[in-house]
């Protein structure tokens, strides 16, 4: 793997700006995590201004040698009284320039980690169904748990179904 991965604990200008950028291309490269096309640097730019400062959330960011953010992933614990013992992961990102570099897999280790050292027992996740990133989270332990046909558009506006997996802490 090239590349450093580091949580964000107090993001700065920077910062919030790579993570823009890393939302633009990925969306350019028709990922679906949330944003239609055209998606501008402005607007991917409030994005992430307003979501960076959530408690419940802790975001890594994948660094280059030139410190460019190049990928990321969120973990958001569940804050319901019945529902402190789980997880959700998100927003797992890599440039397409920096591809097959194991950027993907570092950040998902450092998530997951995360996750159990928190005491989180489950965590769960969304994609896009039949997307190159479901074999990925099945090859790494990751349980398909439903689809839900219709759940959100392409970055196209095109509807598309949704698969929803699960991990469970490693006994």
């Amino acid at each position: 793997m090239t590349g450093r991965i580091e949580r964000l604990d107090s993001p700065t200008a920077d910062d919030v700006d790579g993570l823009a950028a890393l939302l633009v291309d990925s969306v350019e490269g028709g990922a679906s995590v949330g944003f239609l096309l055209p998606l501008t640097q402005e607007d991917a730019t409030a994005w992430w201004r307003e979501v960076l400062p959530d408690p419940w959330t802790q975001t890594w960011v994948a660094r280059d040698d030139d410190s460019t953010v190049v990928g990321s992933v969120r973990l958001t614990r569940a804050w319901k009284p019945n529902s402190t013992h789980r997880g959700e992961i998100s927003k797992l990102m890599v440039a397409r320039t920096a591809r097959r570099q194991g950027l993907a897999t570092a950040l998902m280790d450092t998530a997951e980690t995360a996750a159990w050292s928190l005491g989180l027992r489950l965590v769960l996740l969304d994609t896009e169904s039949d997307s190159p990133a479901q074999p990925f989270y099945v090859a790494r332990g990751w349980r398909v748990v439903g689809v839900i046909e219709d759940y959100a558009a392409t970055p196209y506006g095109d509807p598309a179904p949704t698969t929803i997996m699960e991990l469970r802490r490693p006994v």
